[in-house]
């Protein structure tokens, strides 16, 4: 994942999502990062971020990797620019 912030500029980060809660009218998604620092992330998404996250998965080319796991990194540390 690449993040921008006003702080920081553009930053890469990779991690993994390590738990998705409901709280409130949120659905909190928390992400450990392991690259460039283990620091713990926590977005709040709504419901309408969840619908549009569920469309987006749903085109062919991402349901592709979705389902059968092509072009699965090899190097998870690296992540491509886009």
């Amino acid at each position: 994942m690449r993040m921008k912030s006003h702080f920081m500029g553009t930053l890469e980060v990779v991690g993994q999502i390590t738990q998705l809660k409901e709280k409130e009218d949120w659905l909190i998604l928390n992400i450990r990062t392991t690259t460039p620092a283990g620091w713990n992330l926590t977005a709040a998404l709504t419901h309408e971020d969840i619908v549009t996250m569920i469309k987006l998965m749903l085109r062919p080319s991402n349901l592709r990797y979705v389902l059968f796991g092509f072009g699965k990194p090899s190097d998870k540390t690296r992540v491509p620019e886009y």
